[in-house]
């Protein structure tokens, strides 16, 4: 029979908020690394992103084809996706769509932010029930 860490039957997980509010020139993914070291974090799930972003490369689809373009000075209307930090390294992918016309979307491979760019994250905190 599998292992089972006990908390899974004593305690009960709340989803709570944490947001992130960049600096000019800080990195995006960088930011989200630190963001959960800093509170101890080893899953968050992104629930939104407001501001602009800048030099920032994201990789999509068109019509079958994989393309990279990188974003100027965009403003982001939208981001999802999910990290987990495990032996300090950071997996996941976060997915963007911009304000612009047409919008564009992609997943972020590397990014900076202009002054106030703000990420919006959750994750579980495991409580006794």
């Amino acid at each position: 029979m599998p292992h089972f860490d006990a908390y899974l039957f004593n305690k009960k997980g709340i989803r709570k908020p944490l947001t992130l509010i960049l600096e000019e020139g800080e990195g995006i993914l960088e930011s989200v690394k630190a963001g959960m070291q800093q509170h101890n974090l080893s899953e968050v799930t992104v629930e939104g992103a407001e501001g602009r972003v800048f030099d920032t490369l994201i990789n999509f689809f068109e019509r079958g084809n994989f393309k990279s373009t990188v974003l100027k000075d965009n403003n982001v209307m939208m981001a999802s996706g999910n990290f987990k930090l495990s032996y300090g390294e950071l997996f996941g992918s976060m997915k963007i769509l911009t304000s612009d016309k047409p919008p564009i979307h992609g997943t972020v491979v590397r990014g900076k932010a202009h002054d106030g760019f703000t990420l919006k994250f959750s994750f579980l905190e495991m409580v006794d029930k």
